[in-house]
């Protein structure tokens, strides 16, 4: 089957399905570590790795069907791109981070665009040559060195700790030529850089009295001042100089910092994690009414109160996390986005977990259930009807539902759309389920009906109607928002143009608009992190950035267009004016925008670059473009 071995030639010839390809392997790559290493389509019986950095030049045909082409893999954010240069001296190229077969036959459209013929990509891009995965796999399990970012933490490490142990011995006999020997010359400290990540070796006995006294010093003002734990890991990212957090984790400046100390605090709280405070909803409504009442909010002549609950967790410190269900009465228009008109009903340290959320909430449960079948009696004797309501985030909410995680295949509480079809914009999905298919499948042990897909734990809140369960927009707002700016970024790197002159030119951008913002190198991940914006500032940068700044005009004019016509959604959802018909209509026209596809030959004048794929749409785009227009008009 081959003509020459690799190795010793470069040149591999081979029959592949009865058609003759000629392989010249300019770089073999290398396979990445296995939780980030793809393979070819399962498709097919056989499936082969897909390695990075790897180059070939591929030749196959005679004549008018010869075809000459260069081929490159190379993995960018975990996802392997496939791109195909063509064209004299190779200067156009197709890319596809779907698979190589997906690359090869959009070059072959370009090259024979009435053709029907299709080519299989492990052929073109040569995945299935063994004697360059045998090769890759004899230099992977030898001692050969991989490149630093291809390294786990704990094997960079030790290659830096072999390195300066190599460069004290260099230093020592350096010294005897340079110097005397009475001159006692010390190695201190060497600081190096590899791949932009700065390292600082010390070297000789520490003064661990004084290194600890300088991390009291820096506790002092963390604790004194207004620095969070976050933002003072943000400073050491930056600055080298800085102790490192863990270094100050277990220590606590106080008066009782002999005895007490933040690692007791948090085992002390996590062995009470189920004790959660719990406030009557009975209470905090009876508390509030009057004043309600006297501010023309609720009606005794209409006596319904519209109750909203909410949960969300958050992080207090390093290790503890607490989580909140509130609830906000919905009759105060003017007031429902405002903090303080939101009263809490349960809190306890711990997670988001429906075992633990099942356990805390049952006082509540039980109270709401009564509350909604019988009211709330005030001091009067009038008894108020609840309808009570659920808002959150899309985990929290789905916890609360007994309902899949965002990424499964079922995503949806309210439809049975699947994540093949999330992005398809000819279907249109509505609110088709409801709490009675749920009630016999969860709550009747006689009955042999099973929960609509997706389903798989009993609802905690049974009483609220599913269609009374709805996606926060402020939450709509920022996870849409995170998507689009994921995809500008993951562009500018496909394009290999994320480098320090674009990082500097978004922060000017952002400068201008009022947004301080950031880029740094994460040490732990190796890779670029950046400022997490809170909703103002999404906002802003939704309203106002311009990104002609960093892309071509033409087809930065459509991303602008994406960003301002989404910010108006946004708008459009908090208003209480907004016509539900309409704003379905406009939502839909967002997702054409957001699926425009690429038209003409790339690398041509005519060419004219879209902008994302369906497999791009996000559980919180499909609510907003189906569910939500039904909730404006329903609430």
């Amino acid at each position: 089957m081959f003509q020459s071995s690799y190795p010793a030639f470069n040149i591999l010839k081979i029959n592949q399905n009865s058609t003759y390809y000629t392989y010249n392997i300019i770089k073999e790559g290398f396979y990445p570590s296995n939780d980030i290493l793809c393979y070819t389509s399962a498709c097919s019986s056989d499936q082969f790795k897909i390695p990075d950095d790897y180059m070939i030049h591929t030749s196959w045909g005679k004549g008018i069907s010869r075809h000459m082409i260069r081929c490159e893999i190379s993995y960018v954010e975990s996802v392997p791109v496939f791109k195909i240069w063509f064209g004299e001296d190779y200067q156009n190229y197709v890319s596809s981070t779907t698979s190589a077969t997906n690359a090869a036959n959009t070059y072959l459209q370009i090259k024979r665009p009435n053709t029907q013929a299709r080519l299989y990509g492990v052929h073109v891009f040569g995945l299935n040559l063994q004697e360059l995965e045998k090769e890759r796999e004899r230099k992977q399990n030898s001692h050969l060195c991989k490149p630093f970012n291809k390294l786990s933490n704990s094997m960079k490490t030790k290659r830096v700790h072999a390195f300066s142990e190599h460069l004290t011995v260099d230093f020592k006999n350096t010294a005897i030529s340079c110097f005397h020997p009475n001159d006692h010359l010390d190695l201190q400290e060497i600081r190096f850089a590899v791949q932009e990540k700065t390292f600082k070796a010390n070297f000789g006995i520490q003064d661990m009295e004084k290194e600890n006294q300088q991390n009291e010093s820096f506790i002092k003002v963390i604790d004194q001042g207004p620095i969070s734990q976050d933002s003072y890991r943000k400073l050491a990212a930056l600055q080298s100089e800085l102790p490192r957090e863990s270094q100050q984790s277990s220590v606590s400046i106080n008066e009782d910092s002999n005895t007490i100390n933040d690692s007791e605090i948090i085992e002390e709280v996590l062995k009470y994690i189920r004790k959660a405070g719990y406030r009557k909803i009975k209470d905090i409504l009876l508390f509030i009414l009057l004043g309600l009442i006297n501010q023309n909010v609720l009606n005794p002549n209409d006596p319904t109160i519209h109750l909203r609950l909410s949960g969300d967790g958050r992080n207090v410190g390093k290790k503890v996390k607490h989580v909140m269900i509130m609830c906000v009465i919905l009759n105060d228009i003017m007031n429902i986005q405002k903090s303080n008109y939101y009263h809490t009903i349960i809190l306890y340290p711990g997670i988001e977990k429906y075992e633990i959320l099942q356990e805390v909430m049952t006082p509540m449960i039980n109270e709401l259930n009564d509350l909604v079948i019988n009211g709330l009696k005030d001091s009067t004797g009038k008894i108020w009807k609840i309808k009570p309501y659920f808002s959150s985030d899309w985990k929290f909410l789905s916890i609360i539902l007994g309902f899949n995680a965002s990424n499964a295949n079922y995503f949806c509480p309210w439809c049975l759309c699947t994540k093949k079809d999330i992005g398809n914009k000819n279907k249109v999905y509505t609110i088709e389920k409801n709490m009675n298919q749920l009630d016999p499948a969860f709550f009747n042990h006689h009955s042999s009906e099973k929960p609509p897909p997706g389903h798989i734990k009993p609802p905690l809140l049974k009483i609220i109607p599913l269609d009374y369960y709805i996606a926060d927009e402020l939450h709509i707002m920022l996870r849409i928002w995170d998507r689009l700016w994921l995809l500008v970024l993951q562009e500018l790197k496909v394009q290999n143009r994320f480098n320090d002159s674009i990082r500097a030119v978004i922060i000017t951008e952002m400068c201008i608009i009022s947004v301080t913002f950031q880029f740094w190198q994460d040490q732990e991940i190796q890779s670029w992190a950046h400022t997490s914006l809170m909703g103002g500032d999404k906002e802003a940068v939704l309203k106002s950035f311009d990104f002609r700044v960093i892309f071509n005009e033409e087809h930065a004019l459509l991303i602008n267009r994406l960003w301002q016509d989404f910010y108006q959604l946004y708008k459009d959802m908090k208003s209480k004016e907004t016509d539900p018909t309409q704003f379905a209509n406009k939502a839909k026209q967002w997702l054409d925008l957001f699926l425009t596809p690429s038209q003409g030959e790339p690398n041509t004048i005519t060419f004219k670059m879209g902008l994302y794929r369906p497999r791009d749409v996000t559980p919180y785009m499909h609510v907003l473009i189906h569910h939500l227009p039904k909730f404006m008009e329903q609430h």
